[in-house]
């Protein structure tokens, strides 16, 4: 009833089926965000591709996931490895320019099949490289700009900083502290940009308020999971999950 109500003020006009892909990738997103610390815009961003425009997706996850990161960092302050964030920091906000540039001036289509063809290749990695535990040789500055870029022209960078947070902070809450508040200053810039650049509107900080509860409910169920899903299961899950949502993406606007 909340989300037919919204869409009265001025939402897109959604058939029903729209509107359970667009909640039933919403708490899924969240839900795996609560596990992992990062992958929302991964796992949310596909699907929610096919019923709006890809320029808009981005601003509007960037709008959820500022909310959900903002109150993990808030709980876990204290915790934060603070000579890491601040290697990471300017970087990311170069990066996050640049990125959020392209997204405002690519055309639609070919937005989506490059949305498509990275969430494909991301998921491939993921299930097909192994990890040989090395440590990465290459600076934060780059780690930063790379992740940034990705996040405002994907939606998604917080991977690249988790990389370099796992080999340079030794607790598990220090990274989990580090990383949310990384994702939440990122994702604040990136909705900063987005407005600047004239790709977040009212009609998408409408749509977003009307995802609260969804996100709600996939942070919840991420709380409440079964824990005895280990979390090599949980990221090929993820991972497969990314390879069957970008491929339809490609699909649908190949």
């Amino acid at each position: 009833m909340a989300m037919a109500a919204l869409m009265e003020m001025g939402l897109p006009a959604w058939q029903w089926s729209d509107v359970a892909l667009g909640l039933g990738a919403v708490v899924v997103a969240y839900a795996v965000f609560t596990l992992v610390g990062f992958g929302s815009a991964l796992v949310a961003s596909a699907p929610l591709a096919q019923v709006m425009p890809v320029a808009q997706v981005i601003p509007l996850l960037a709008l959820l996931d500022c909310g959900g990161a903002t109150l993990r960092a808030w709980r876990a302050w204290s915790s934060v490895a603070w000579p890491a964030f601040r290697l990471l920091l300017p970087g990311m906000l170069i990066g996050q320019l640049l990125g959020v540039f392209v997204l405002s001036r690519l055309p639609a289509a070919l937005m989506a099949m490059a949305l498509g063809a990275f969430i494909v290749i991301l998921g491939l990695r993921g299930l097909l490289v192994r990890k040989t535990g090395k440590v990465s040789t290459r600076p934060a500055l780059l780690h930063g700009v790379f992740g940034g870029v990705l996040g405002g022209l994907f939606g998604s960078g917080g991977f690249v900083y988790a990389a370099y947070l796992e080999r340079h902070v030794e607790t598990k809450e220090g990274f989990r502290a580090t990383q949310a508040l990384l994702i939440a200053l990122s994702t604040a810039w990136r909705v900063v940009l987005c407005v600047a650049v004239g790709v977040l509107d009212l009609q998408v900080v409408m749509l977003a308020l009307a995802l609260l509860p969804a996100m709600a409910l996939g942070i919840w169920a991420g709380h409440h999971i079964d824990l005895r899903l280990s979390r090599e299961q949980l990221f090929k899950l993820l991972n497969g999950l990314l390879v069957v949502s970008g491929a339809v993406l490609i699909l649908r606007f190949a």
